[in-house]
């Protein structure tokens, strides 16, 4: 007879399910997930109002992979790969490229697996950009329309297509809604789209800039002068000057080799386009007014120059043009300022984290990790909620309750919290294989099937007053006014509403702690930078041919 689940087992299951769903919003973006459903030995996807089926797709690689060929057209790939590879378009040579190095990465399992290839990952991103733009809204027609400029021989017509793509499926991921110009009978506007923001109906008038090169994925030595490299200006000026409904955004893409080695900085390149975008915010219109404001976003997806190169990654700096409250440059009057700017330019604060955090193309179809594939799912892991044998001194083993964990991000060693029959709580040690780390790295906050946000270092004061907000956020308003109670303009802060007073708490609580590090600080918190600019990993491949 079977026994009903018991509320400790129903508690787990609830708990693992919501680690997967965040999981699958961190791999698969904030918009529509992936529809997908495996039925008697046979993958669907459904992609608009599309059906897709296959009875040989493990992995959403190899959807994705079938997915770009067949929506090119099968005739004109066929006809594409039946040529000299030097002869091929760009797209079928990227394949090629992906397909040879793909063959060193193959387990026993038949699934490969290993860091990607710049060939790898500009065919996937690819692919799985035209998916986006298919499967949201009433983008196949758009799709569509990208598809067949894609087709084209001419560099300017692909290369300008291809970052669209990019641009469009950035918005997707971060949960906007898109309306494309060019699906319109009749529009009074010459930008690539329209992107809405959900959360509070804000429009954004998206034009999409790139720099042009033959792309045959070599390094191509630059001259150095960054201005006739980059010529961030031009194309800004340019963009600007057409006509549009909505709060202007242009997004750029310099298509150059430079690999940026950390996020937060402004070195290299990103330097050089932030001098540029400010030194052109007097530039006028062809009707002698200054040109109107923008966000701007300046790209870089530099894998595309260095197809054989491992670890490529996709690069952006965010600027306001004429916005004097949004970019890497603008320093703020301490916590509360760095607020405020968030919530006024919230949508482009999504955008940025979106960017930051949704930049791998998904492996598995439900957000599982992508090692359930070379592993298998026997694999042994270490879940919270499940009994382990744990040695004591003595070498005896006693089973335990895993439930918590701390890891050495750079060693994998394990320090795990068990909880024995006897009641008693102890701690023991493992170690993560390579395999295991790089995912533990990745997805840290539920890796061990829960959702528990490790502690981690701080390494500006802004992310030590974004953890005490974090930790303060919802604590009464009564208790916080308590916390503060000795405060010497107590009187303000009773007018507070519990928000404002959160706020004010953790940027002064963040400043006590930091004060010995830094004489500046003071009760109103010293200005700081706020983060504009984003480096993003390169990518993981997950196929099975």
């Amino acid at each position: 007879m079977l026994s009903a689940p018991t509320f400790n087992q129903i508690d787990v299951a609830r708990r693992r399910a919501d680690a997967v769903r965040m999981r699958r919003l961190q791999q698969q973006g904030l918009g529509r997930p992936i529809l997908s459903a495996e039925v008697a030995g046979t993958r669907f996807v459904i992609v608009g109002k599309r059906r897709y089926h296959s009875t040989k797709w493990l992995t959403f690689h190899d959807f994705l992979r079938d997915y770009l060929l067949g929506s090119l057209g099968p005739d004109w790939s066929n006809a594409e790969q039946a040529k000299p590879l030097e002869d091929r378009h760009q797209i079928l040579r990227w394949y090629a490229q992906a397909a040879a190095d793909a063959k060193a990465l193959a387990n026993p399992n038949g699934v490969t697996s290993g860091p990607m290839t710049g060939a790898i990952q500009a065919f996937l991103n690819l692919a799985c950009n035209i998916y986006l733009i298919a499967y949201h809204g009433d983008g196949q027609d758009m799709a569509d329309i990208y598809l067949r400029r894609l087709r084209s021989t001419r560099d300017d017509d692909f290369i300008g297509a291809l970052f669209e793509t990019y641009a469009a499926a950035a918005f997707l991921k971060a949960g906007f809604t898109l309306t494309y110009e060019e699906t319109k009978p009749q529009t009074t506007s010459c930008v690539e789209f329209v992107a809405t923001w959900p959360a509070s109906g804000e429009k954004f008038s998206v034009e999409v800039k790139s720099r042009v090169q033959a792309a045959e994925g070599r390094v191509v030595v630059e001259p150095v002068d960054e201005v006739r490299r980059l010529r961030i200006g031009a194309r800004l000026a340019k963009a600007l000057k057409k006509a549009a409904a909505h709060a202007r955004f242009v997004m750029i893409e310099i298509n150059v080799p430079d690999q940026l080695k950390a996020a937060g900085t402004l070195d290299g390149w990103p330097a050089a386009a932030l001098k540029q975008v400010r030194e052109n915010e007097d530039a006028k219109g062809p009707d002698g007014e200054r040109l109107p404001p923008a966000y701007v976003f300046v790209t870089n997806h530099a894998f595309h120059n260095d197809l054989a190169g491992l670890g490529g990654n996709i690069q952006a700096l965010a600027v306001g043009f004429r916005m004097p409250d949004f970019g890497p440059d603008v320093r703020y009057p301490g916590y509360a300022g760095v607020m405020a700017a968030r919530d006024k330019h919230a949508p482009m604060t999504a955008l940025i984290e979106s960017m930051k955090t949704h930049y791998e193309i998904p492996a598995t179809f439900d957000g599982e990790l992508p090692s359930v594939f070379s592993k298998g799912s026997d694999a042994v892991r270490l879940k919270f909620g499940e009994r382990y044998l744990i040695p004591d001194v003595d070498g005896a083993e006693h089973a335990g309750r895993f439930y918590n964990a701390s890891v050495k991000p750079d060693t994998g060693e394990v320090h795990g919290a068990y909880e024995l029959e006897d009641g008693r709580h102890v701690i023991a040690s493992n170690t993560l294989d390579a395999e295991e780390l790089a995912e533990y790295q990745r997805y840290p906050d539920t890796f061990f099937g829960e959702v528990l946000k490790p502690g981690g270092e701080c390494d500006t004061l802004v992310e030590f007053w974004d953890f005490l907000f974090e930790t303060y956020q919802h604590t009464p308003r009564g208790k916080l006014l308590e916390l503060m109670a000795n405060a010497s303009d107590i009187e303000h802060l009773r007018t507070l509403e519990q928000r404002d007073l959160a706020i004010t708490y953790a940027e002064r609580i963040g400043n006590a702690f930091h004060a010995k590090a830094d004489a500046d600080a003071d009760a109103k918190g010293k200005e700081l930078p706020a983060a504009g600019d984003a480096a993003a990993a390169g990518s993981h491949a997950t196929d099975r041919g």
